[in-house]
This record gives C-alpha cells, sequence and structure tokens, in this order.
C-alpha cells in the first residue's frame, strides 16, 4: 500500500482543515515547495496536493501548485475545485499525474464521463467524501442522498479506475480511519481505491492496509510529528 503525504494549501500556505471546515484552518509555517521537497526526502513517491481555496470557491493556488508540479521528483495528484475539462488537461498536461474531481460527478455527470473521454480513466481520480456512508459535495457543504457504494460503482461502470474516500467525521480529527466503508468499495473490485481521514498511529496504517486500499493519504498526523513518514511507508509495505 502506498503512503500518501498531503499538501493541502490555503493562500499559499499548507494547511489542515477540522472535518472539511475551511473557518478551523490549522497554517503550518511551511511552503508547500518546503513540504513537498521533506516528503521526498521521507520516501514519499505520490503527494496529494489540494487546493483548499478553491475547493470552498475562495480563489485559487494554481500558480503555486503549477510550480509544484513543475519542482516535483515524485508524482503529484491534485484536487480542490477541479470542475471542468478544461481545467483538468491544464493539470494534466504541465505534468500531473492525476486530477481528483468530487462535486461534478454527482451534479454534472456529462462533465466527468467528457474528462474520462479525453484524459483516460486512469488519470482521473473520484473523490467521494461521505457523511455516514451519503455523499457530501461542494467542500463537504452538501451532503445528498446518494449512498458511497451506489456512487463507486457507478463510476467503475464509466471507466474511472481511482477511487478517494474521505470519511468527513474522520478528517482532521486524528480519529482514526473508517475501515468498514474503504472495505465495501474494495469488494467492488476494478479499482485502484485512496483512503483519507482519521490517521494518527502507525496501526492506522496497519488497518488501512488491511483493507485492501490502494494508497492511504496522511495529513495533519505527518505534520504534527504524531508519526513519521518514512515509518508509515514501512509498515504500508511490510505489514
Amino acid at each position: 500500500m502506498k503512503v500518501i503525504p498531503a499538501i493541502d494549501i490555503v493562500s499559499k500556505r499548507v494547511a489542515r482543515l477540522y472535518m472539511g471546515d475551511i473557518n478551523k484552518a490549522t497554517v503550518y509555517h511551511i511552503k508547500p515547495l518546503d513540504a513537498l521537497r521533506k516528503w521526498e526526502r521521507e520516501g514519499a513517491e505520490i503527494v496529494h496536493v489540494v487546493d483548499l481555496d478553491a475547493a470552498h470557491g475562495r480563489g485559487s493556488n494554481m500558480e503555486t501548485i503549477l510550480q509544484l508540479i513543475a519542482e516535483a521528483n515524485v508524482e503529484v495528484q491534485v484536487a480542490g475545485g477541479i470542475r471542468s475539462v478544461d481545467k483538468a488537461l491544464t493539470l494534466l498536461e504541465a505534468g500531473a499525474a492525476r486530477v481528483v474531481i468530487g462535486t461534478i460527478f454527482i451534479e454534472r455527470p456529462e462533465v466527468a464521463e467528457e474528462m474520462v473521454r479525453q484524459a483516460g480513466g486512469d488519470r482521473v481520480v473520484v473523490a467521494l467524501d461521505h457523511l455516514e456512508g451519503k455523499v457530501a459535495i461542494k467542500g463537504w457543504r452538501e451532503v445528498t442522498e446518494r449512498l458511497l457504494v451506489d456512487e463507486a460503482k457507478r463510476a467503475k461502470d464509466v471507466g474511472f479506475k481511482w477511487i478517494l474516500i474521505s470519511s468527513v467525521t474522520r478528517d482532521g480529527t486524528l480519529g482514526g480511519i473508517d475501515e468498514r466503508s474503504v472495505e465495501d468499495v474494495v469488494r467492488l473490485g476494478g479499482l485502484n481505491v485512496l483512503v483519507a481521514g482519521g490517521v494518527s498511529s502507525l496501526e492506522d496504517v496497519e488497518r488501512a492496509k488491511k483493507t485492501g486500499a490502494y494508497g492511504l493519504i496522511i495529513g495533519r498526523a505527518l505534520y504534527e510529528g504524531l508519526i513519521s513518514l518514512r515509518e508509515a511507508i514501512r509498515v504500508g509495505k511490510d505489514c
């Protein structure tokens, strides 16, 4: 299992949210490029970069993200406010390994399907953020009646190869991962399943590995020194 450090960006600085609330952002005293270099040194193969301002309709960190893509020596997966084919293609053509979409998969499925046609299902990740199994959109501000597993199956049927599952109640809380939801999606088969939210210990890394997830995205626990990336990568490979 890949262990993937997150670089979440607010106003060109690395930050983390608490349960998706941008008004509860913790801004760390580290620049995104410095974070990239730190995680590269510690063995990351992929970094997950999120434009939180774009996700919440409060601006854009596109210039910063394009710089990260250009400077990176590892794969860069980009998320946050990607709601058009043009923006997705701009990031991919700049060198992003994958882009992540969420809201448009629910609200504008025709746009999501066009992304698959133009970019390929292996380069676009569907993010299914959920609250107790119901999909949340618009930066988690709106909870729909759509069920996580149903939408994961729809994504697979459309041609997407990657799914990112985040539990709203776990994100930024250090409360442990939501294993059951991940296992439900992994059982569908044919998808690379990424999981994010709640990691606080190496035991959480072990639990994520046992679900069969392809990758685990970690943010707050790394930035606050609760676990080291090197150790988490080791556990992801060995356990």
